[in-house]
């Protein structure tokens, strides 16, 4: 169902709900008011007549019945009895007990004379019993009718109720189905906008009406998500262009070596030599080629990665090793003053073998591009943050550049000189981010650069 069949849906049932308890509540009501109205005229007649036969001497039966057939229009289809003590029948109008439509007995007689006063239903007609007690003498007054005027009155308001009931719902049908269409327009704008965007035409952004309501709100909510991925278009493009870059120089490094080797007869030494080189070339393409899987397999959302209790000071002390080992012209300085005493505020969840990674991307790029091949890493802990600092004394990173190391394949231009791809620091970023940490870089005065990795624990 569409959304504006269910909003006219919805508001037609609103309003016809609505509307259905106003109109039964009316009916009841006047039901009941009329009803009330009723039985007050009978209980008033009922009461006038036993005072004027009872208390007035003048007035006899024959005197009664003729003022109340001047009255006759007042009250439809009248039944008027009245008993003395022993249930004797003084008065009844009409005349004859075998043309009354009410039903007398014992049993209502009595019930009266115990309540002093009744009311009830009998067949169409409505009654009122009376215990009327006068100076030497008591007696039970009956009077019943039908209401005839009250019971046209309501139906009448039924059916005028019933019919407006109709007109209206299909009214607020229609209206409402008029307004969905007007209040659901925008969004039709803006979906027939959305569609028009081609993958061609990324840089093209929705026009917000009204920032302030909530079509506004979704527009600008397109308009930041086509923002998101005009950037991922953007860098996906970058990073092919720089994979073939990268790719490219050591495979024509290879083919032009292997073309010059077979253009003439050479000695061994000489093949020895070009198979070397081509080893080397090879090597670098595997180390680049490993290093992208590892970048494109490490994202935010993998947190079922993290599993391992990790002491962090023993990995600083495994990637020293390994790095001293493969490197032995660096010099990696861990400084590890301020442990705490609680050996927890030394742990954290995740994956040890991606911040080994982290870590040694860390020092190994402090140490190639310091002077000295030196780096210092220095190591906070409290018990809800662990901090890590990398420092070294080379060049140092510009500040318009800061903002764009963490970009794969990003290399400012006082790095051209050194070896490598650009990949490690964003390879960095990564895991630390999937760890719920941050990186921040500081320059050092008068030369170096300072990386410093928080780890936030929960």
């Amino acid at each position: 169902m569409q959304i504006r069949t269910r909003l006219t849906v919805q508001f037609s049932l609103l309003v016809s709900g609505i509307l259905l308890i106003t109109f039964l509540a009316i009916y009841f009501f006047s039901y009941y008011n009329v009803n009330e109205d009723f039985y007050d005229r009978l209980r008033s007649k009922a009461k006038s007549q036993a005072e004027l036969l009872l208390k007035v001497p003048q007035v006899n039966t024959e005197v009664l019945k003729a003022l109340d057939e001047t009255n006759r229009d007042l009250i439809y289809d009248e039944n008027t009895f009245i008993f003395d003590e022993k249930n004797r029948l003084i008065y009844s109008n009409p005349t004859s007990p075998q043309s009354k439509s009410i039903h007398v007995s014992n049993y209502w007689l009595d019930e009266i004379r115990k309540a002093g006063q009744i009311r009830y239903t009998d067949g169409d007609y409505k009654v009122v019993g009376l215990y009327y007690k006068y100076p030497f003498n008591r007696a039970v007054v009956l009077l019943g009718a039908k209401d005839l005027y009250g019971q046209a009155n309501l139906s009448n308001l039924s059916t005028l109720l019933t019919v407006l009931f109709f007109i209206v719902t299909i009214i607020v049908a229609l209206v409402g189905w008029i307004f969905s269409k007007r209040a659901l327009r925008p969004i039709s704008k803006v979906m027939n906008a959305v569609e028009r965007i081609l993958p061609q035409k990324l840089d093209t952004r929705l026009d917000v009406p009204n920032q302030k309501d909530e079509i506004g709100r979704l527009t600008t909510t397109f308009n930041n998500l086509l923002d998101r991925i005009e950037t991922a278009f953007q860098m996906q493009k970058i990073f092919v262009a720089n994979v073939s870059h990268e790719l490219k120089n050591p495979l024509t490094k290879i083919r032009s070596q292997l073309e010059v080797s077979m253009l003439k007869e050479r000695n061994t030494a000489d093949y020895q030599l070009t198979i070397r080189s081509v080893l080397e070339d090879i090597q670098e393409l595997a180390q680049l080629s490993n290093t992208l899987l590892e970048l494109a397999k490490v994202s935010e959302d993998q947190k079922d990665l993290l599993t391992e209790t990790i002491r962090v000071d023993d990995l600083l002390l495994d990637c020293r090793l390994g790095l001293a080992q493969a490197n032995p012209l660096y010099n990696i300085q861990l400084n590890f003053e301020e442990l705490p005493e609680d050996d927890t505020w030394l742990e954290l969840t995740g994956n040890s073998t991606l911040l080994k990674t982290a870590f040694l991307n860390l020092m190994d790029n402090a140490c190639k591009f310091s002077d000295n091949h030196t780096v210092n890493v220095d190591l906070k802990t409290s018990a809800r943050r662990l901090t890590l600092s990398f420092s070294d004394n080379g060049k140092g990173i510009p500040k318009e550049d800061q903002s764009l190391v963490f970009q794969p394949f990003y290399r400012s231009d006082n790095t051209a000189n050194i070896k490598g791809y650009g990949i490690g620091l964003s390879l960095v970023e990564r895991i630390v981010k999937l760890h719920s940490g941050n990186v921040n870089i500081y320059s050092n005065e008068p030369k170096g650069t300072t990386f410093v990795v928080i780890f936030s624990k929960l």
